[in-house]
């Protein structure tokens, strides 16, 4: 079997080819849906398993629309969303060294401070600049959106 070949971290001087502060920004609202679509599942489903009694589901009320079909299709729109988007990230990660996928995790989907990922990678927080710029730079390259200096 051929052996695999582990992805590696951009050179600084391709790194230096793009507007890093700028990129980051691109790349962390571009990924704003997905972060808003996994909490609003999550949300529209606790709100869905609240007691009947505060008629949550709108069975009492005498509204004519119907509430828990709009939260059904919410849900299925957000599901498959987030579904479609999973299956970018796993081809994605393929590309991406075992920090830079970290970092995507941390950073990029779950929004935690530099602090907590250096942390989690076991380095000091002026450590990770290469490599959280190398990811975004990936991430960025790989859903086609390029912000050159």
């Amino acid at each position: 079997m051929p052996k695999v070949k582990e992805p590696k971290l951009y050179a600084k001087e391709v790194l230096d080819e793009y507007n890093y502060p700028q990129l980051k920004g691109v790349v962390l609202d571009y990924f704003s849906k997905y972060r808003s679509y996994s909490a609003k599942v999550e949300e529209i489903c606790v709100s869905y398993s609240s007691p009947l009694s505060s008629d949550s589901m709108g069975i009492f009320s005498s509204n004519i629309s119907d509430p828990t079909s709009k939260r059904a299709l919410k849900i299925i729109e957000c599901k498959e969303y987030i579904e479609s988007m999973n299956k970018q990230f796993k081809a994605l990660r393929l590309k991406l060294t075992a920090d830079e996928k970290i970092i995507f995790n941390y950073s990029i989907l779950s929004r935690h401070t530099d602090e907590e990922i250096a942390e989690k990678l076991s380095l000091d927080k002026s450590n990770i600049y290469l490599r959280k710029k190398s990811c975004y730079v990936k991430v960025a390259k790989y859903f086609h959106i390029e912000i050159f200096n």
